[in-house]
């Protein structure tokens, strides 16, 4: 199994970007970490995915302590969120063994121009949305599982936070700001990816060495992501990585089909 060759200061500077870019928008940071992995060191999709959440895990650590800080962490509904997660890190980390490496990497780009795309279209006002959580119903809870289940299964599945799908279903499901819902998101996000990134270590998918370079970098990026989203408007950054996220979604999506038609053939 091809494994990242290991290069300490480039990896360190690779962690801060991603980092930034997951204390940014309260989303892990694996949509970004996992492309290059595969594109760039020519790393399996699995063994990319693997390791891209020992990263996940220590940029969230980072970024939700910046966000609890200023107040922005919804801690009893987080706890709910991460019932359902935990099962879903435990059901995707299941079935990623057993997907073959062109489904997981075309499916991924899918994720990715899906990301830019909702990136893309403007949020609700911010007048209507609130900076503390929303009583805790019955209805409400069941709401909180099934956002965790669907963030569990994608973070284990491929490689990613979750927070791309909890952060809007935060605030257009429940009118959480979207600086509520990136420091929640990033909060439920630290024990999920540790889950799938132990759950995925008995394969040999889980590079942890090689995780952790990326990840200490990125506890100094998510730490100032998150500091910038909290000052400064998002919109700017935001359209860009958007733009970004389907680039590269659409080239890997390519790739894997390009490859898998020329072994056909």
């Amino acid at each position: 199994m091809s494994r990242a060759t290991p290069s300490t200061g480039p990896d360190l500077a690779v962690g801060v970007g991603v980092g930034a870019f997951s204390g940014a928008f309260g989303v892990g940071g694996g949509i970004l970490l996992v492309p290059f992995l595969v594109l760039v060191r020519h790393v399996p999709q699995k063994v990319a995915q693997a390791t891209s959440l020992v990263m996940v895990a220590m940029a969230a650590a980072a970024g939700a302590t910046r966000y609890a800080l200023a107040g922005n962490v919804a801690w009893i509904p987080a706890l709910v969120i991460l019932i359902g997660g935990l099962v879903g890190a435990w059901v995707g980390a299941h079935t990623v063994q057993r997907s073959p490496h062109v489904v997981l990497q075309v499916l991924f780009g899918v994720l990715l121009v899906a990301a830019g795309l909702r990136l893309l279209v403007p949020t609700q006002s911010s007048a209507t949305l609130v900076d503390t959580a929303p009583h805790l119903t019955l209805l409400a809870s069941l709401g909180y599982v099934v956002a965790g289940l669907g963030m569990g299964f994608l973070s284990a599945l491929f490689g990613i936070g979750g927070g791309i799908l909890l952060v809007p279903i935060l605030v257009t499901g429940f009118d959480y700001s979207i600086y509520l819902a990136a420091g929640t998101s990033l909060a439920v996000m630290v024990p999920i990816a540790l889950l799938g990134a132990v759950r995925l270590t008995r394969p040999g998918f889980t590079q942890w060495t090689t995780g952790a370079r990326y990840g200490l970098g990125a506890i100094g990026g998510a730490l100032v992501g998150a500091s910038i989203a909290l000052a400064v408007s998002q919109s700017l950054i935001q359209y860009a990585f958007a733009v970004l996220m389907m680039v590269v979604g659409v080239h890997m999506s390519w790739r894997a089909l390009s490859g898998a038609r020329r072994k056909r053939g």
